[in-house]
């Protein structure tokens, strides 16, 4: 067998793996103290921070959000399907148009919930802080809801 034709094509080959390597992106860690948490103005005792990514632009992004003990969220919506993970705490969420605290269910750590786009839902942490990661494709929003009648 004739192996002068295959030293070319082994180079290509080795340059080809090599430059993919170079361009990889560089792995980041990301300390929760590294964390700029925001108050939401919108549900008091609510704080967000992005982990990754950009909310507000095309791609996936991560959101935590801490929720003060009391704190609750309004009936409202996303553009997006959110898949929310209990880190601490308990978290009591329920999906309808407006917050009725008889509807909450409580969620531990671990717990993961999957909230498909455009379902209203509403939630809290009622008997202590809470902490939940949500992670989605953007751009994202918060749609507050108007309660049927």
């Amino acid at each position: 067998m004739d192996t002068r034709h295959l030293a070319p094509l082994l180079v290509v080959a080795l340059f080809s793996v090599t430059a993919g390597a170079a361009g990889a992106e560089a792995v980041r860690v990301i300390a929760p103290e590294d964390l700029h948490y925001v108050a939401d103005a919108r549900a008091p005792g609510a704080a967000i921070a992005v982990v990754t990514g950009d909310p507000k632009a095309a791609g996936p992004y991560t959101i935590r959000a801490r929720l003060a003990a009391g704190a609750t969220t309004p009936a409202h919506r996303h553009p997006d399907t959110r898949t929310v993970t209990v880190l601490s705490g308990r978290y009591f969420f329920a999906t309808g148009t407006r917050y009725d605290a008889g509807a909450l269910t409580a969620y531990g750590p671990g717990t993961v919930i999957v909230v498909p786009s455009g379902v209203a839902h509403f939630s809290a942490a009622l008997d202590g802080e809470t902490l939940v990661q949500e992670s989605g494709l953007g751009p994202t929003a918060l749609e507050p809801v108007t309660p049927e009648r």
